[in-house]
């Protein structure tokens, strides 16, 4: 499979171009920013607002990842208003969906959040029963992402998997984005080989129109986050279960 892989400069789609590789499939790495590639995949410097750019993108591919956001700025700057998270979150999806249905491109994974269902209840439920709720305009527009996607699935004939995902982490360096080490296990800690894996899966297998699924990569994840139920419908364990990290101690 040839696959697109949008906001690929980033933490997360640095992380997910091992995995998505693995079975010998090839990537054309995308993003506003240089991507430097090796064979046999390809780079390209395009902006997800720009629809021409983003369709000249597509062209080949059979697959796409969704895994852009927008930048937080320092102190959460670009996340105090809607106008980039908007723009860009929501608008750059809305972009890409619109050129894969037109290039003729049927499987994709959008790389969502947690955070699209914060208000909805209890985490543990099967991710494809809580209702869209979120706050904050990082939340909304994941939440947005969503909408827009299922739209896509329901009435374009796509398969769209959306994967909610925790805290970022590279278990190697055991470091977040921003390169902060970390020290404890948090049960909604995810690595971004595991998001890659689950990706490359969900491309791979004849899903639904429209599928959700929990992806974290810690054992507590499997009840605390319904992370089970991705196990059981995609065959998957998590490689990188933070089990060398301390659990927090319990606060008296």
């Amino acid at each position: 499979m040839f696959i697109l892989l949008s906001g690929a400069a980033g933490f997360l789609g640095r992380g997910m171009l091992a995995p998505l590789s693995e079975g010998g499939h090839r990537l054309r790495l995308m993003d506003v920013v240089p991507c430097p590639a090796a064979p046999p995949h390809e780079a390209v410097q395009a902006d997800v607002a720009d629809p021409s750019a983003v369709a000249a993108a597509m062209r080949g591919v059979d697959g796409l990842v969704i895994s852009h956001m927008a930048p937080r700025g320092a102190d959460n700057v670009n996340y105090r208003t809607p106008a980039m998270p908007m723009a860009i979150n929501v608008g750059g999806t809305a972009t890409l969906l619109q050129a894969a249905k037109d290039a003729g491109v049927k499987r994709v994974v959008l790389i969502s959040s947690t955070s699209a269902v914060q208000c909805a209840g209890d985490l543990a439920t099967d991710p494809a029963l809580l209702p869209l709720r979120s706050t904050g305009w990082y939340g909304l527009s994941k939440a947005m992402q969503e909408q827009v996607a299922e739209q896509f699935a329901r009435t374009e004939g796509m398969s769209i998997a959306a994967l909610r995902v925790g805290y970022i982490l590279d278990g190697e360096a055991n470091v977040d984005k921003y390169g902060r080490a970390v020290a404890e296990r948090n049960y909604m800690d995810t690595d971004r080989r595991d998001i890659g894996e689950v990706a490359r899966l969900c491309l791979e297998r004849e899903l639904p129109g429209w599928s959700v699924f929990n992806v974290m990569s810690t054992p507590e994840s499997m009840q605390r986050a319904a992370v089970r139920f991705t196990c059981e419908r995609l065959g998957w364990r998590p490689k990188h279960d933070f089990s060398w990290l301390r659990e927090p101690v319990a606060k008296p």
